[in-house]
């Protein structure tokens, strides 16, 4: 039921019931997306060496930022002033509290559809955190107070996510040469004498010529969830209903490293998970069998040999600078296998230049409940050291005691906003 001061409008909450993924125009105004695009330019300059307007040259930057091995184009930037503005953003706080309340609060009776069902039970949703990939907010879901107006309290659980920056994959296929000539010349000194030399070079000529791996490649198609426990509360470390991103560059075109995604698969992903993960409808009819990729913790690779026919239904959903996508956990998605930045004429970027770059901000923010709390409250020591999160369902292998940046709390917690700070866990919710 809508409330007043609601940002969307019924037709769009019926239209992500019905495929899962909603795109949302102008979620950062003008003023507001270029300074996000100034500093992240910046942020690729300061921490990594990389010149935005000349990637040819220091694109290799990007290696260091990544521990996906260059995946999706995702680097671990996690805590920039200009990022967590974004992350933070109050209108994309309330569209998400707005889809919470509407698609997926529940009592355990009187659930239409059987997507609706999580066993996570009833939940404030007013109240949530940031996910580093964490954040807070809050507005009562309780059905007796639907029809009633309030002021609401942003008390929810924000997960401090990290950034997608994907170069075209034509640099990225040359930057990989050339660091991989580098590397190869530098294996050749390593011989001090000719007969080495000479070896080693007999040995290289022998093999069959490759070319350089990509600095950068796609995210292949996947879920974050996996289909054998998603029943099981007692087995998650969180509980992130929603994904979402908000597009820093335009991605209007296919094959320009942009987001793809299976609409409508939710509906059908309890059958599918059922059923053993068979191919619902399938048009396989020779007999085979195979079984399916396990779950990496919540993450699920598609198959393109179990799963054809779900691939076959991926398509590119276009994006706007400035714009925000919001998809339900159970849909498949990915980019685009490639970046050819000749295919869309929207290149120019502002601050991020015209390279065909794709830049976007993941965020997201997790429900008030149990296991959402205590993974808050773990994020949160992160941060305040500035380390990587050692918690979600992240790539990152980390220890425990692995170095941190030495900067105090208080320093840390500046250049938030109130909200913020809630949402990352540095001041309660009321």
């Amino acid at each position: 039921m809508a409330l007043a001061g609601d940002p969307l409008t019924p037709d769009r909450i019926a239209a992500y019931r019905r495929d899962g993924i909603l795109v949302v125009d102008s979620v950062l105004s003008p003023d507001e997306l270029a300074e996000a695009r100034r500093g992240l330019a910046t942020t690729l300059m300061d921490e990594y060496g990389v010149d935005v307007h000349n990637l040819p040259e220091t694109g290799r930057g990007l290696v260091e930022a990544s521990s996906t091995n260059g995946a999706g184009g995702v680097l671990d930037v996690f805590y920039p002033e200009w990022k967590l503005k974004v992350a933070t953003n109050a209108k994309l706080f309330a569209m998400t509290r707005q889809l919470w309340r509407e698609v997926y609060f529940h009592d355990g009776e009187g659930i239409d559809d059987a997507f609706e069902w999580h066993p996570f039970g009833p939940f404030d949703c007013d109240k949530g955190y940031m996910v580093r990939e964490i954040a807070n907010g809050s507005v009562s879901c309780a059905h007796e107070t639907m029809h009633t107006h309030k002021t609401y309290t942003l008390s929810n659980e924000k997960y401090i996510d990290r950034i997608g920056y994907r170069i075209p994959t034509e640099l990225a296929e040359s930057i990989g040469r050339q660091l991989e000539r580098e590397q190869r010349d530098e294996s050749i000194d390593e011989h001090q004498s000719t007969g080495q030399i000479a070896t080693h070079i007999a040995k290289k000529t022998k093999k069959k010529k490759r070319r350089g791996r990509p600095i950068q490649r796609s995210l292949t198609p996947h879920l974050d969830c996996c289909p054998e426990t998603f029943h099981d509360a007692t087995s998650k470390t969180k509980w992130r209903p929603i994904q979402c991103f908000v597009s820093l560059t335009d991605n209007l075109e296919p094959n320009t490293g942009g987001f793809e995604a299976a609409k409508g698969f939710h509906r059908e992903f309890q059958q599918w998970a059922r059923e053993g993960r068979r191919p619902i409808n399938s048009s396989n009819n020779d007999g085979e069998t195979s079984h399916p990729p396990t779950c990496v913790g919540e993450y699920v690779h598609i198959s393109p040999s179990h799963d054809r026919d779900l691939l076959d239904r991926m398509e590119h959903v276009p994006v706007k600078a400035g714009s925000a996508v919001f998809w339900d956990n159970r849909i498949p998605h990915a980019n685009s296998y490639r970046n050819d930045p000749q295919n869309d004429a929207t290149i120019d970027a502002g601050a991020l230049g015209a390279s065909g770059a794709r830049a976007v901000v993941y965020c997201s923010f997790l429900p008030d409940v149990k296991i959402n709390r205590k993974f808050v409250r773990r994020q949160l020591e992160d941060w305040r050291v500035r380390r990587p999160p050692r918690v979600g369902d992240r790539w990152i292998e980390q220890g425990e005691g692995e170095d941190a940046e030495d900067l105090p709390d208080a320093e840390a917690g500046d250049s938030l906003s109130e909200l913020g700070k809630k949402l990352v866990g540095l001041v309660e919710w009321t």
